[in-house]
C-alpha cells in the first residue's frame, strides 16, 4: 500500500517507521529537519500521567504559570475555546483510564526496546522528581500519586524551601534531538519530501509542489495546522535549552508550579519551559523563560536553543481518528514524547486500515474533512 504521512514531528515519524515495518510504501512530506518542531521538549517520558485540561484546577495552574511569569496568552484557535468550555470539568470517557495506560505501556516498552537494540540516543530511568511550592496543590498532586502508587511507584519527600516533592522512580528520559536522528536512520525505504504538502483530502490525495497524488491511505501528523481539517486543536508554545551546568542533577526535575524542567545527560543538561498560547511563533518570551531556569540550575554556559508548540486537544489528551482514507494523529500536548509512538502506531494501523477508531481517542474527529494545511 501507499500511504502518505505528513509532518515528520516524533509522531509523524513513528507512524513512518511502524508503516514501513508493515511493509507499506511510505512517503513521508516534511520541508523542516526531521524532528524540528518536537525536539525542543524535555524528553521525560511520563507515560502512566494523564493530564487533562478541561479542569478547573488546569485553569487555575495556568494562572499561577502567568502569575510567576512562565505563561502568556496571545491567540487561540476559537472553536478550541468553544469546545473546552463545553469540556470543562466533563468525567473522562469511559475506558479513557484504560487505553492511556496502554498505550504508555507501549510507548515504554518501545524506548527501551530501541535502547537494547543501540542505545545511542541517552536513554535513562533514573527517576524523576516533581516540586511544589503551593501547599494546596501539593496536597491533591500527592492523594492521587499515593492512589495511584501500584500503577507508578512513587515516594513522598519534604522540599526544603518548597510544599514538598514527589519522586517517581521508574520514569525515564530520552535525548530529543539523537532520539530524531536515531529514528531517522530506522527509516531506510522511506521517501522523504522536502516539500510542505498544502492539502490533504478524505479520498487520499495529497497536494504539494513534489510527490503529491492519491495515495491509498494518508496519515496527517502536523501538530496545530491539522485545526484546518476539523479537529480542534490549540498551540502551546514551549522552548528548550542545551546548556551546562555547575551541580548538574542525578535525575530529571520538574519545578510543577512554574512549569519549568531540567534533564541531565552524560554531557549537557537540557532545560526547558514556557506555556505560552500562541498560534503564530513568537520567540520573545524565551528570554523570561531562560531567566525562570536560572532559579533552578546554575547554567555557565549555552549550546543551543529551539523552540516548538505542543498540540493541544481540549481536554489535553491524544486524538486520532479516520475518515475515509485520512487519518489525523495529535494533541499530545506536554506528553507528546510519551504518547508519540503509541499514538504513531495507532495512526499507521488506521492508515491501512488494520481496525476500527478507538471512540475515546477519535472523540474529537467526528467532523474530519478535507482542507489546507496552514
Amino acid at each position: 500500500m501507499r500511504i502518505a504521512v505528513v509532518g515528520g514531528g516524533i509522531t509523524g515519524l513513528f507512524a513512518a517507521y511502524y508503516l514501513r515495518r508493515e511493509g507499506a510504501d511510505v512517503t513521508l512530506f516534511e520541508p523542516e529537519p526531521l524532528g524540528a518542531r518536537s525536539a525542543h521538549a524535555a524528553g521525560i517520558l511520563e507515560p502512566l500521567t494523564a493530564y487533562r485540561t478541561n479542569t478547573v484546577d488546569f485553569l487555575r495552574r495556568v494562572w499561577h504559570f502567568w502569575w510567576r511569569g512562565t505563561c502568556a496568552i496571545r491567540s487561540v484557535d476559537a472553536r478550541w475555546l468553544v469546545e473546552s468550555a463545553r469540556q470543562l470539568e466533563r468525567p473522562a470517557w469511559p475506558g479513557a483510564a484504560e487505553t492511556l495506560r496502554a498505550m504508555g505501556r507501549f510507548s515504554i516498552a518501545e524506548y527501551a526496546r530501541m535502547a537494547q537494540e543501540a542505545d545511542d540516543f541517552g536513554y535513562a530511568t533514573r527517576g524523576l522528581i516533581e516540586r511544589f511550592d503551593d501547599p494546596v496543590h501539593f496536597a491533591a498532586e500527592r492523594a492521587t500519586a499515593l492512589d495511584n502508587r501500584a500503577v507508578a511507584p512513587v515516594e513522598v519527600r519534604a522540599a526544603p524551601g518548597g510544599a514538598g516533592e514527589l519522586f517517581f522512580p521508574e520514569v525515564g528520559w530520552v535525548h530529543t534531538e539523537r532520539f530524531v536522528e536515531r529514528i531517522a536512520r530506522e527509516l531506510a525505504g522511506v521517501s522523504v519530501v522536502r516539500h510542505r504538502a498544502h492539502a490533504v483530502a478524505t479520498d487520499g490525495s495529497v497536494t504539494a509542489a513534489i510527490g503529491g497524488g492519491r495515495f491509498d491511505g494518508v496519515a496527517v501528523c502536523t501538530g496545530v495546522t491539522s485545526r484546518s481539517l476539523g479537529v480542534p486543536l490549540t498551540g502551546v508554545r514551549g522552548f528548550g535549552w542545551h546548556v551546562r551546568v555547575d551541580r548538574p542533577p542525578d535525575v530529571a526535575t520538574i519545578d510543577v508550579d512554574r512549569g519549568l524542567a531540567v534533564v541531565p545527560f552524560a554531557d549537557e543538561v537540557k532545560v526547558t519551559g514556557g506555556w505560552v498560547f500562541d498560534l503564530g511563533a513568537d520567540r520573545r518570551p524565551a528570554a523570561r523563560i531562560l531567566e525562570a531556569l536560572r532559579g533552578m540550575v546554575e547554567i555557565r554556559e549555552v549550546l543551543g536553543f529551539d523552540d516548538g508548540s505542543r498540540p493541544c486537544t481540549p481536554d489535553g489528551l491524544p486524538t486520532v481518528g479516520r475518515r475515509e482514507r485520512l487519518v489525523v494523529a495529535n494533541g499530545g500536548f506536554r506528553l507528546g514524547w510519551s504518547f508519540a509512538p503509541a499514538l504513531g502506531q495507532a495512526a499507521a494501523r488506521l492508515a491501512l486500515g488494520q481496525g476500527e477508531t478507538v471512540p475515546f481517542l477519535a472523540r474529537f474527529c467526528g467532523g474530519l474533512h478535507s482542507g489546507r494545511l496552514g
